[in-house]
């Protein structure tokens, strides 16, 4: 009677599976181990909708079998769809695959990995410059534990050793250090024409570089993008690093970094340095660090009070590039433009 009167209403009926009373539905997870779920607290649940689609529940099963998939490795959140599964499965009398199912990432704050941690998408991080090779290492240490101390985990060496039974029960932290860390060693391994253009885009953006560079141009930028690779983490932040070696308007970063050059010996380092560099017409970095050694050694002063200085008028900053790396990739004049650029700044 309720069916006909559910039909005159014109209510369309779902499709349900019937679930058995008072069994223990148990299987062997891959990461958990064995378990166990009490039919009762399942209910009898819809497997086709009123509009005749199948439910997700159903769908799957049907198509990992037809596909033959042996292994449904998937997130801790499907844990209670597996019974379910596992159910329909039997009834149709389908072999079971075998289920893992893995913990989820978090962010350091032990919450859901969400916006605000950070970039979320494989192309965010493509985008800002990590490579593929420390992606892939960083994601399989994320709730897997490899035997021994080593990080550092080469694509072969990953699949020769990866197994779900090292995978970790608890939830994984995302660490966006421990990937920059992963990031940066493989940067410094790689070629350094490729870094290059992997740095071009960014360059660009930051109105560091034109869309097009004569092969002398090219060269300069290179060897500027070696001179930094030891500071970035990755390619995106290539331009703040680099920003020194293109922009000849120095500014002190602060009033600490400006006091540096109102030490009484300043006037003398820069003097007698301006004095050696009008004599050379190019410099290396050996010759660098030995005209500021023996700039250091004539004037009796301590390489502190010569390298500092020379750094700071050169960038305006206490930190960055190493002086054998900078002043050859300035040049003799720009270098020298800017140290009188920096002490036409002390009052």
């Amino acid at each position: 009677a309720d069916e006909e009167k559910l039909i005159a209403e014109g209510r369309k009926p779902t499709v349900r599976f019937r679930v058995p009373e008072n069994q223990t539905i148990s299987f062997h997870d891959a990461v958990r181990e064995t378990v166990s779920f009490d039919s009762n607290g399942i209910g009898d649940y819809v497997i086709v909708k009123s509009d005749g689609l199948p439910v997700y529940n159903y769908a799957v099963v049907l198509d990992d079998a037809l596909m033959e998939v042996t292994h449904v490795i998937r997130a801790e959140e499907h844990l209670s769809n597996t019974p379910r599964q596992i159910l329909i499965y039997q009834a149709l009398g389908l072999p079971l695959p075998e289920f893992g199912h893995i913990s989820l990432i978090l962010g350091k704050d032990r919450s859901k990995m969400s916006k605000r941690h950070g970039a979320t998408s494989v192309e965010q991080y493509k985008a800002l410059g990590y490579l593929p090779e420390a992606v892939v290492n960083f994601l399989a240490l994320l709730g897997w534990s490899p035997p021994g101390e080593q990080e550092i985990f080469s694509s072969a060496e990953l699949i020769e050793l990866f197994s779900l039974d090292h995978v970790a029960k608890n939830p994984a932290v995302f660490d966006i250090d421990k990937l920059n860390w992963i990031n940066s060693h493989y940067m410094k391994k790689l070629d350094l024409d490729t870094l290059t253009d992997m740095a071009m885009p960014h360059l660009q953006a930051a109105g560091l570089v034109g869309d097009e560079l004569s092969a002398g141009r090219r060269e300069w930028v290179r060897q500027v993008v070696g001179a930094v690779r030891d500071y970035v983490s990755f390619a995106a932040q290539i331009p703040e690093h680099a920003a020194v070696f293109f922009n000849d308007d120095v500014t002190m970063e602060n009033e600490e970094t400006a006091s540096i050059l109102q030490d009484p010996d300043v006037p003398r380092v820069m003097e007698e340095f301006l004095s050696k560099l009008a004599t050379m017409e190019s410099i290396t970095g050996e010759q660098v660090q030995a005209t500021l050694k023996a700039l250091g050694k004539d004037l009796k002063l301590g390489g502190k009070k010569v390298f500092m200085p020379v750094r700071v008028a050169l960038t305006g900053k206490m930190h960055g590039p190493e002086l054998i790396s900078l002043i050859p990739l300035l040049g003799i004049e720009r270098t020298m433009n800017r140290i009188r650029h920096s002490m036409s700044l002390i009052k």
